[in-house]
């Protein structure tokens, strides 16, 4: 498996990937503590959204679990930025931890909340680890590596990916809406602002999808942990996201371990005009503000199927006979 260099260590990413999934295993076993509890100790935090008992007992796993692992890499966490706890992230390499990642779900007792980590070398997500206690489903992801695992623990049963892709034969295009970040409708008109007329067929992903848009199938609404799962899976073809409240997209820990699991998978995060998301504190912004992305959009590898055999126009060699 491949390996990072930072500050003259090498580390291995399997090594890496198999330890942060145990780690967020073991903070999925807080999580569920407080679940299934009658007391999440909810509060409001000065961003206005909640946390709860079971973020601080998740973080508190999590956090130094991977100072130990890695001690000379910066960790970047929800709860730690919320407290004013942020770390130098301008050499490029770092963790991403949302110890709780849909924490209105876990309020609402749906089920659909997560652990997120990820680490991102020289600006970009390298791996990703993605845990659903309350389903007990865990992904995994090595970019370099191309490996994207799902293991379900129930069944004990391990997916790759990269060979489980559904191949959409529908004709449409299947869409994932987070429940945070708009409609369809909007989004597309976001979209649609971004191509304008300066460009037309530009091989952007916003391109692509004004030109698709007419061909959407079907919404898959999802929660924010679980918006990348699908797309991933080549269960929905398309990703957009934009922010309701601040028109960006959304912070580090949020996207990095999905951006991760598509990649690895074989697909594509990028900004709506086509270029890499990277993640890099914005020089303009302070604090927690400097370290979201820009609004952004996921593809399958099967939407880059879709899309190449859709605007192909190259002749199909002729078959040969077998001497």
């Amino acid at each position: 498996m491949a390996k990072i260099t930072y500050q003259n260590q090498d580390y291995d990413l399997k090594t890496l990937i198999t330890a942060t999934a145990d780690i967020a295993r073991t903070a999925g076993e807080a999580i569920m503590q407080v679940y299934d509890s009658d007391d999440f100790g909810a509060e409001i935090k000065s961003d206005n959204s909640p946390v709860t008992a079971a973020d601080k007992a998740s973080e508190a796993v999590i956090l130094p679990a991977i100072k130990k692992l890695t001690p000379d890499i910066p960790i970047l966490s929800e709860e730690d930025v919320a407290a004013g706890n942020i770390p130098d992230i301008s050499k490029g390499t770092f963790w991403t931890v949302d110890p709780l990642d849909g924490t209105k779900d876990f309020i609402e007792k749906n089920g659909g909340f997560a652990v997120l980590i990820s680490l991102v070398h020289d600006g970009k997500p390298v791996m990703g680890i993605i845990y659903h206690p309350a389903q007990a489903t865990l992904y995994t992801a090595s970019v370099p590596d191309k490996i994207a695992l799902k293991y379900d623990e129930k069944t004990q049963e391990i997916t790759d990916l990269n060979a489980a892709a559904q191949k959409n034969t529908s004709g449409g295009l299947r869409a994932v809406i987070n429940k945070s970040s708009g409609d369809v409708d909007k989004i597309t008109e976001f979209l649609k602002e971004k191509t304008g007329n300066k460009q037309k067929n530009d091989g952007s992903v916003a391109e692509q999808f004004k030109r698709n848009k007419r061909d959407i199938l079907s919404v898959f609404d999802r929660g924010a942990c679980y918006v990348f799962c699908p797309v991933a899976e080549g269960k929905a073809e398309l990703y957009a996201h934009v922010s309701k409240s601040k028109g960006d997209g959304a912070p580090f820990w949020d996207v990095a371990a999905g951006h991760a699991l598509i990649e690895a998978a074989g697909g594509r995060v990028t900004d709506f005009d086509g270029k890499p998301l990277r993640y890099a504190p914005d020089p303009q912004k302070s604090g927690a503000k400097a370290l979201r992305t820009p609004p952004y959009v996921a593809t399958s590898r099967t939407y880059a199927l879709r899309h190449s055999e859709k605007t192909s126009t190259a002749k199909p060699p002729k078959p040969t006979r077998n001497l």
